[in-house]
């Protein structure tokens, strides 16, 4: 597992079974792709970049946080080094 947010309701698990990823893209490049995903994963228009971090472990990774406006509200999405966005498993909590 690469990163788990615990959203309102819901787990969302970050997993990749990739175990070394090239660097291909920008981090400019990774904030624009982060954003898309976003708007659409989410069913958001109104997400704001916030913040973005490289992590190492398991493996290198970019974890982008977006906010919602208005509110304190934060999501998250993770890109591997060449673009590729890592679709998060959403495990209903009981």
């Amino acid at each position: 597992m690469l990163f788990r947010d615990e959203a309102q309701g819901h787990w969302y698990s970050f997993e990749s079974d990739e175990k070394s990823v090239e660097d291909t893209v920008t981090r400019d490049e990774v904030i624009e792709l982060a954003s898309d995903w976003a708007a659409s994963f989410y069913e958001d228009d109104s997400l704001e970049f916030a913040d973005i971090e490289t992590r190492i472990a398991p493996i290198r990774f970019w974890l982008v946080t977006f906010k919602k406006t208005g509110t304190d509200e934060v999501f998250y999405a993770v890109v591997l080094p060449d673009g590729t966005i890592v679709e998060p498993q959403d495990e209903k909590r009981i």
